[in-house]
């Protein structure tokens, strides 16, 4: 079985061209057509780096304005949604009467409202919806995470990720990416490493606190660098580094660390090698760098194919939206978060 897909919205640098170039390599899904939603075609050139039409002939598939038209025109069973992180919250309530299922791009909302108002729409509906992409696909933390599932080093006491991106430069100077509503590296990259540490807690965050400055990054509205401490509803440490302002340094680059009460697992993207510590010795378990982007669209699609949730829940990018902006809360009053928070 295939389905067929499309793009909704282009006003952006990355995720037009990588979600068309996925679905191309995802035997079972089939790119028809993009919705450019009607914006200025010169706007989305400043993101996207070419005119919607330039788009459209790049990947050989149909151009349309109206998303709601080229759904039912196309027939078109899911959609990838790409724009400012403010707007995904309307594309997915425009959608989800039409029954498409969706994969959004992260961060997919910058305000717990505009969170709540995703949720309700995709359970509303009955849409499968996931948002990325996230580090669970990629191949060093995901044998990290079968490893520690396994048992193999005990019960977890503690974890660290670190999540490193460049810079902000990468972004064109009149790209929304520079607009602080937007949210910037406190979500889009907080996001990659909230989810994760989560992930192998296994468990909701009830305390985080948050320390951020701007040390590099000129006429930047964010931070470039950032620390969080996080206790766990399971009493389980974390904590996080964000770096935001690094030139030279191969992007994007991870690292977790798990330590157990039989041992420990580090995992360094920067050189794709998995690294188990026990009472048995030392051994390196991973080295092959995969494209987790294309391993997590396809088990998003073969989720649409079999109506089952994929395995980043929208409550769970829910959660991890609420994670981000406590941790800027606390960065910003300079005292610690307990959660769940009323934002």
């Amino acid at each position: 079985m295939s389905i067929r897909t499309g793009i909704v919205g282009l006003q952006s640098v990355f995720w037009p061209n990588a979600f068309a170039n996925c679905l191309k390599e995802i035997s079972n899904a089939e790119l028809v057509a993009c919705a450019d939603m009607g914006y200025d075609p010169d706007l989305i050139k400043i993101s996207l780096g070419r005119t919607p039409e330039e788009y459209a002939a790049q990947h050989d598939v149909g151009l349309y304005h109206d998303p709601i038209e080229m759904i039912e025109k196309e027939g078109l069973q899911a959609v990838c949604i790409c724009a400012k992180n403010t707007e995904i919250v309307n594309f997915v309530e425009l959608v989800a009467p039409l029954g498409v299922d969706i994969y959004m791009a992260k961060p997919m909302a910058t305000t717990m409202e505009a969170a709540n108002r995703i949720v309700k729409a995709v359970r509303d509906n009955d849409m499968i919806a996931t948002s990325g992409t996230t580090e669970r696909f990629d191949g060093g933390i995901r044998a990290a995470y079968q490893r520690f599932k396994s048992g193999a080093i005990g019960e977890l006491i503690s974890i660290r990720a670190l999540h490193q991106h460049g810079n902000i430069s990468g972004f064109p100077k009149d790209d929304w990416y520079w607009d602080e509503a937007q949210g910037g590296p406190e979500l889009s990259l907080i996001w990659y490493v909230g989810d994760v540490v989560r992930w192998f807690a296994g468990s909701e965050v009830v305390r985080v606190y948050a320390e951020y400055d701007n040390y590099l990054s000129d006429n930047s509205p964010f931070m470039d660098n950032g620390k969080i401490i996080l206790r766990f509803e399971n009493k389980i440490m974390g904590s996080i580094d964000i770096y935001f302002s690094v030139k030279g340094w191969s992007f994007p680059s991870y690292e977790v660390e798990l330590v157990g009460t039989e041992g420990c697992i580090r995992t360094q993207q920067s050189v794709y090698e998995g690294t188990l510590f026990t009472k048995d010795g030392i051994t390196n378990f991973y080295r092959i760098q995969n494209n987790n982007l294309l391993d997590e669209m396809r088990h998003w699609v073969q989720c649409c194919i079999n109506k089952t949730d994929p395995e980043l829940t929208i409550e769970d990018a829910r959660s991890v939206i609420e994670l981000c902006l406590a941790c800027r809360q606390s960065a910003h009053t300079h005292a610690p978060v307990i959660l769940p928070y009323e934002f």
